[in-house]
């Protein structure tokens, strides 16, 4: 609990400075905002935009750590000198707030008041599946072994702007802050989506609007749970929006420049943030109609967005790894790997004409229907349909309009996976109630008491949901249960990394340079130096190499291994060439025992027992190297 609570201030604290380091960005680029609210939240997405790009060049020094943490306390110096101005802009704001009527005061406590219950679900212990996968294990990785590229887990060269958040935090020594960050990110989001509701419909709609945003269960388990710094493109998107929408009514080059930043911090985060990026350019260009502006667009966006990409070239050649780099096969590459890093993207999915069009609306996970729980949103697909007889010739309708269907037919043509939509759901969703309240102001009164009800079931239906959801991540935060015992039943993995953890340092000894080959996907939770055997996610691995004994030998002497984890069988690309080894006595049994894993869906906490087998790589396992590593087979 105390632990809890002082991550939470500290990450609260932490924002506040970040919202001053983005303050003192807007002053020295004499960007003017009218509205002081609005002006807040880009500050804030600039103090972390800022931050993250800190970071990076941070990462370069030989001590990662030291780099790190340099680049945070310079960023939070800065934000500590326009501190005052922040605390003050916030008052004026509260104030404003408690002015207002009293049903909105009421949503707007609610809407606060479900972040609060999200924030406090963020402080439990680590369990996303892809954050214990890679989101939070690569920058652990790198605080460990030093910034370099990591063919031994593949999935590392997606990580984006936003994974700068977490190697923050890691860097200063709390996952919990790291954490904090990420629901920033949620918090950030609820309050954007407020901000460009109020451009549709003032008052308490715009409340509704962002209330429902925070009760789709999609938002809450991605600010809260899932350990995935994707949520921040959920605040930048409609803010790149609203800053469209202030350049095109500004001359001045300035709120160019605000667009273009917030554009490149989207294009930045991840690899479908550039179809986004792209929607924005074109929106853009569409309103301002003026080459140095959408040139100054242009140059900020770069300038903000390009460092992952930079790193990826820099590392193998291909800015957006694997993609162009499958363009051009060779024997030599890990083919299963780089088959599986398409399918896992959906760039080697099917994509149907009729399935891509249907994306805006709604989308399908597969061939066998209708994916309920993966819907953009059912209010969008109640509330679309009628609010197109709302839409006018306005800059904001525009922007809105080329956003939303670029998006949305981009990720369905590219990738097809519903929840990379998500960041466009602000938009989607604000536009689609706001339509419809612009419709019936005058007219329709059932139709209008009918959307009431709806978003209120909606909200309703997502608050029970979040309760459910929440329920043992409030408990374990709270105190009230153990953090192990939480993460036994919720965390994937958890109890094979505790075996492996307590017998490897067991044998290891005083060698700390001695690895253990391991097979499973979540490794977070690994305390001791591990090498991942997953053919599909490790370019060394590859089975059409390691088919012989002499191979698996080198691999051993080249990367240390003195252990190889039995646990559930062995990979099947791999489980004939490792069964032969223990055949032959290259691998032999040291240490044994049952873990309780998950099966199925975690929020399900369904356990099994599984028998589970640390081998031991004998002394003529251990011959000399032969071949060579995996940058040198590229």
């Amino acid at each position: 609990m105390l632990l809890s609570s002082l991550a939470f201030i500290s990450s609260f604290l932490l924002s506040l400075l970040l919202v001053g380091a983005g303050k003192r960005l807007i002053r020295a680029l004499h960007i003017v905002v009218d509205n002081a609210f609005e002006e807040l939240l880009y500050s804030f997405a600039l103090g972390v935009l800022t931050l993250e790009i800190a970071v990076s060049l941070g990462e370069l020094l030989p001590n990662v750590r030291f780099g790190v943490v340099l680049a945070v306390c310079v960023v939070l110096a800065l934000g500590l000198l326009a501190i005052g101005e922040v605390f003050r802009e916030i008052k004026a704001v509260c104030i404003r707030f408690r002015l207002l009527p009293r049903e909105q005061v009421a949503l707007g406590l609610a809407l606060l008041g479900v972040v609060a219950l999200e924030g406090l679900a963020a402080m439990a212990p680590l369990t996303g599946s892809d954050a214990m996968r890679y989101h939070f294990t690569v920058p652990g990785r790198y605080l460990q072994d030093g910034f370099h590229a990591d063919w031994g887990l593949l999935h590392g060269f997606f990580c984006g702007l936003g994974h700068q958040l977490i190697l923050a935090g890691l860097a200063l020594g709390s996952e919990e802050i790291a954490k904090g960050l990420i629901f920033a990110g949620g918090v950030a989001a609820s309050l954007a989506t407020l901000r460009l509701a109020q451009n549709w419909v003032p008052g308490r709609w715009a409340f509704a609007i962002a209330l429902a945003f925070t009760l789709t269960p999609v938002v809450f388990w991605q600010t809260a749970a899932a350990g995935a710094p994707d949520i921040w493109m959920c605040a930048l998107l409609p803010l790149a929006v609203l800053a469209i929408l202030a350049a095109e009514r500004s001359p001045s080059a300035p709120a160019c420049v605000l667009a273009g930043i917030l554009t490149g911090g989207l294009a930045g985060a991840k690899y479908t943030g550039i179809l986004m990026a792209g929607a924005l350019l074109i929106a853009f260009v569409v309103e301002i109609r003026s080459f140095r502006k959408g040139l100054t667009f242009f140059a900020a966006a770069v300038a903000a967005g390009f460092w992952p990409y930079l790193r990826n070239f820099w590392w193998t050649g291909d800015p957006i790894f694997p993609f162009f780099f499958a363009r051009r096969p060779q024997p030599t590459m890990n083919l299963a790997a780089l088959g599986s890093l398409l399918k896992d993207t959906g760039a080697s999915n099917p994509h149907e004409f009729a399935r891509v069009m249907r994306f805006p609306l709604f989308a399908i996970a597969d061939h066998d229907g209708l994916a309920t729980w993966q819907l953009l949103g059912p209010l969008i697909l109640a509330l679309a349909p009628i609010a197109i007889w709302s839409v006018r010739r306005t800059a904001l309708w525009r922007v809105a309009l080329i956003v939303w269907l670029i998006v949305s037919i981009g990720v369905g043509m590219t990738s097809g996976i519903p929840r990379f939509l998500l960041p466009v759901l602000p938009v989607a969703l604000a536009s689609s109630i706001g339509g419809v309240v612009l419709l019936t102001r005058t007219r329709f009164p059932l139709l209008r008491w009918t959307t009431v009800l709806t978003i209120a079931a909606f909200c309703l239906a997502g608050f029970a949901a979040l309760a459910i959801y929440s329920r043992p991540a409030w408990s374990v935060a709270l105190g009230r249960d153990s953090r192990d015992a939480y993460l036994r039943v919720h965390a994937p993995d958890f109890e094979r990394s505790q075996f492996v953890n307590t017998n490897v340092t067991r044998l290891a000894g005083t060698d700390r340079s001695a690895r253990v080959l391991i097979f499973y996907r979540h490794l977070y939770y690994l305390r001791v130096p591990f090498l991942l055997g997953d053919p599909l996610d490790n370019w060394e691995m590859s089975p059409s190499v390691l088919n012989s004994d002499e191979q698996w030998r080198a691999l051993f002497a080249r990367d240390h291994v003195r252990w190889v984890v039995k646990a559930s069988g062995y990979p099947i690309e791999l489980a004939t060439s490792l069964a032969h080894l223990e055949a032959t006595g290259v691998l032999k049994p040291c240490a044994g025992g049952t873990v309780r894993t998950l099966q199925g869906f975690r929020m399900y906490g369904q356990l099994a027992d599984e028998p589970i087998t640390l081998m031991c790589v004998t002394p003529n396992g251990a011959a000399s190297a032969l071949g060579q590593g995996p940058s040198a087979q590229m």
